[in-house]
């Protein structure tokens, strides 16, 4: 009986063994089945680069890709993004390789932090690294007890990423304090970075076998035969991407800005105030003054009044366009559709199903404008004995505007010159629900009500 405990104990423990031995193989040397995933990081760095990069890892997750592989080609970029993209990195369950590319690439300032994160670093032939030292958003330095917490911050994170992926701590510092840069040949040399390939299949070829320490576990990279699947940015990140470069958003805020103040010298133009509000809103998102649920519910927002407006105003459709533009934004950047991208609300709507919702609400309010421009144009729904009344114009008429007559404001409409805000005027003719009318004689008294 006691032998027979014995063995079962023996067999038991050589089944855990066998089990854990499996597993270890499985963290340690299984590589994803899944294809090699290609995303692109170009221009500036930004936090839609950010954003765009966290759903391109997020795929390679959840594909159980081979390796993500990042072409790199960038001058630099926001510091905060590039902290988010370096974080996404180290915290990747799948291998993350960064590659500097194509020839004449560069991967400076910010580009020397992301490209340091990858599990395996590559440069293309003529290609260079480095000077990552900070700098303000004009790009001038940055001086006095600012700079040195800067600098020092950099340097922390820098060095933290090297001493991560086993590179040349002390260039990594050096590329921030005396912003040193170097050629692929020369980071090679330094231990900058691991190889030198001419384009994504030669890279795939030569770091098959290599080991990458992933958050899930060591991975045996097998990339030579995997196939290659390039994830590039959608329509509505490369859009994003565009309007979020500083020098577009100054331009948008300063197109907004000028809009309302065309708007506000001259009320009832419409068109500029519309694309004044668009423009801000737009620019205050690039800013990231509004994240994106804030500007998306903004341009939703925006777009009902604007629907409501074209009940109540004559403008020519004017309004509706403005709603169904500013509608489209609001549902385009709340729920971006192909991918969610954005933090907060993660979710995405089918680009078909925001068609016919735009469409649809489009549909609406033309009718709604056909319907009220038709009973403007019948006789006889205004009482017959305004005819001649005298009023008071509440706003300028020019041609159009408000008059005060018997006892309600009606809409007015100016035959001759414009009628100054204040004046008497006098019912020429009703038109539908319009009053056509004319300045008051001299001494004449408004009637029924002031």
């Amino acid at each position: 009986m006691v032998n027979g405990i014995r063995s079962l104990a023996r067999g038991t423990a050589a089944l855990l063994a066998a089990v854990g031995a499996v597993g270890l193989g499985a963290s340690a040397f299984g590589a994803g089945s899944g294809p090699i995933v290609v995303g692109h990081i170009s221009g500036e760095i930004n936090p839609i680069t950010a954003r765009y990069v966290d759903r391109v890892v997020g795929d390679g997750e959840e594909n159980a890709a081979a390796a993500v592989i990042f072409i790199i080609d960038t001058p630099g970029g926001d510091i905060d993004s590039t902290y988010k993209i370096t974080a996404r990195f180290l915290a990747a369950r799948v291998p993350i390789v960064t590659f500097v590319a194509p020839q004449g690439a560069r991967a400076a300032s910010a580009g020397t932090f992301i490209t340091l994160a990858g599990n395996v670093a590559a440069m293309a032939p003529a290609t260079n690294i480095g000077a990552a030292h900070p700098v303000d958003s004009n790009g001038n330095d940055i001086q006095g007890d600012l700079r040195t917490k800067i600098e020092n911050d950099a340097v922390a994170h820098i060095v933290n990423i090297a001493k991560a992926r086993g590179r040349n701590e002390q260039w990594a510092e050096d590329a921030v304090r005396k912003s040193v840069s170097a050629r692929v040949d020369e980071a090679l040399a330094q231990n900058v970075v691991d190889l030198q390939a001419n384009d994504v299949p030669d890279l795939a070829a030569k770091m098959d076998g290599r080991t990458a320490k992933t958050a899930a576990g060591d991975v045996v990279l097998a990339t030579k035969a995997a196939p290659i699947e390039d994830d590039a940015l959608n329509p509505i990140e490369s859009l994003l991407h565009f309007v979020v470069d500083p020098q577009i958003a100054v331009l948008l805020f300063t197109l907004g800005t000028y809009g309302l103040i065309f708007e506000l010298s001259n009320p009832g133009l419409i068109f500029p105030g519309i694309v004044g509000v668009i423009a801000i809103f737009l620019a205050l998102f690039a800013f990231g003054t509004l994240d994106a649920n804030g500007a998306g519910i903004a341009f939703m927002v925006f777009a009902i009044v604007l629907f409501a407006l074209e009940i109540k105003l004559p403008a020519h459709g004017l309004l509706t366009v403005g709603g169904i533009v500013s509608l489209l934004l609001g549902l385009v950047i709340l729920f971006p559709p192909f991918r969610p991208t954005f933090p907060g609300v993660r979710a995405t709507v089918d680009p078909a199903i925001i068609a016919v919702v735009v469409a649809v609400t489009a549909g609406f309010f033309v009718f709604l404008v056909r319907m009220a421009a038709r009973l403007l144009r019948q006789p006889g729904l205004v009482p017959v004995p305004l005819l001649g009344l005298v009023g008071v114009a509440k706003s300028d008429i020019a041609p159009q505007g408000v008059a005060y007559v018997g006892t309600e404001d009606w809409t007015a409409v100016s035959e001759g010159a414009a009628i100054p805000r204040g004046s008497k005027v006098r019912v020429k003719r009703v038109e539908g629900m319009r009053l056509i009318v004319e300045p008051a004689p001299a001494g004449a008294e408004a009637r029924g009500g002031s």
